[in-house]
């Protein structure tokens, strides 16, 4: 009798004590700020009042599964709108209190329609997330952008390993992480972008690579690689392979062109590598190649900026080629020899013509983590931004 007494006056106290503490509320965030189909997806839930610890059950309104804890996340995998509900449990003996927090999502699909963009895209099985198909303001900018792959090679032969390999970016490297796949937006209010951005870990090889597209509301746009430093214990270069399709007024009279040493622009009359010769055109973002038809241009800046900056520098190119379908480098790892996209290079006329062309940014790096482990420090990054004049 005693000790049921006992446990009725504990009970009774802590009840006494979650009455004080108030009624249990709760609420829930989510990130991205745009989700997209395939995206990894983050929930985190708060509570007070009551008493504490809480458990918290999250369901997502597209099936049966469940999810714990005040930080969990999800993958939507088609586009649609979705009710996320959060059960909230106090820790109250006798009688829990308990409340649920219900919130509707939107889950984007292809296109992804964002202050007057509407890009298309693709998680292709080799070539990382590819850009198609999309417009600015209604007007066709990209016709087709993605990542080939990343060659890299090894300044000394490690010891019964090889020393060249050639990265695909496909799903079966997409990381299963928050990262791994998102559209994440500017928290810049005077320069506003949004991006999507896809983490790899390619399985053969363990290095570690991030993907972003960024599109920004003025009409400028980005193509970067962050590249971490994974892999075998040797010094090392990356030279990822971007092929890039803009389209910028009529197909049939694209131009493209580089800013020369005397200061002026010069045409590029035939297919072949126009290697950056260090020269800027400051009055346009200070960009090293345009390509238009004559009256509307992109100029383009690229950008290399290595973990390693002792390591030997090395200029960047485009490669200039006819818009032939079916160009691409083959998915092999590792190659038999350093893959490059010259071998599309074919003399022919490019002046007025239907064109396309790689970007082949490279730079060296050391190894400093094992596979495994988590890349820590800053990465190595490559860019190409497009500024629009006249389109």
């Amino acid at each position: 009798m005693a000790i049921i007494i006992s446990a009725a006056l504990y009970g009774m106290s802590n009840l006494t004590d979650a009455h004080a503490a108030g009624l249990l509320t709760g609420s829930f965030t989510s990130s991205p700020q745009y989700f997209l189909a395939g995206g990894n997806d983050s929930f985190t839930g708060t509570a007070s009042g009551g008493v504490s610890p809480y458990k918290f059950n999250w369901t997502f309104g597209d099936g049966p599964l469940v999810a714990n804890g005040s930080l969990v996340t999800h993958i939507f995998s088609v586009a649609g709108s979705y009710t996320v509900r959060l059960n909230i449990t106090d820790s109250t003996p006798v009688l829990p209190m308990q409340i649920s927090i219900t919130n509707t999502v939107t889950v984007h699909g292809s296109p992804l329609v964002i202050d007057g963009w509407s890009v298309n895209w693709n998680i292709t099985d080799y070539h990382g997330v590819e850009i198609y198909n999309s417009t600015y303001n209604g007007v066709l900018a990209i016709r087709d952008a993605l990542i080939n792959g990343v060659s890299v090679v090894y300044f000394q032969q490690p010891p019964g390993l090889s020393c060249l390999f050639f990265d695909d970016l496909g799903h079966d490297d997409l990381a299963a992480s928050i990262a791994g796949f998102t559209v994440q937006n500017s928290t810049d209010p005077s320069n506003p972008w949004f991006e999507i951005r896809a983490n790899f870990n390619p399985s053969l090889v363990g290095y570690n690579y991030t993907q972003f597209w960024r599109f920004y509301k003025s009409g400028e746009w980005d193509a970067i690689l962050y590249v971490g430093h994974i892999g075998c214990g040797w010094n090392h270069y990356y030279q990822p392979h971007f092929r890039i399709d803009l389209a910028v007024g009529n197909k049939n009279r694209d131009l493209m062109s580089q800013y020369a040493p005397s200061g002026v622009w010069q045409n590029l009359i035939w297919e072949g590598n126009y290697t950056d010769n260090g020269f800027r055109d400051i009055a346009h973002n200070a960009t090293q190649w345009r390509l238009g038809d004559g009256t509307g241009y992109y100029y383009m800046v690229p950008r290399v900026i290595p973990y390693a900056g002792d390591m030997p520098k090395f200029a960047s190119k485009i490669y200039l080629v006819r818009d032939r379908p079916g160009e691409l480098e083959p998915d092999t790892n590792p190659p038999a020899m350093p893959p490059d996209p010259n071998n599309f290079v074919n003399g022919e006329l490019a002046y007025r013509q239907s064109i396309a062309f790689w970007y082949l940014p490279t730079f060296g790096d050391h190894w400093l983590y094992s596979v495994g482990q988590t890349p820590t420090g800053y990465p190595s990054i490559v860019s190409l931004s497009f500024y629009p004049r006249g389109i």
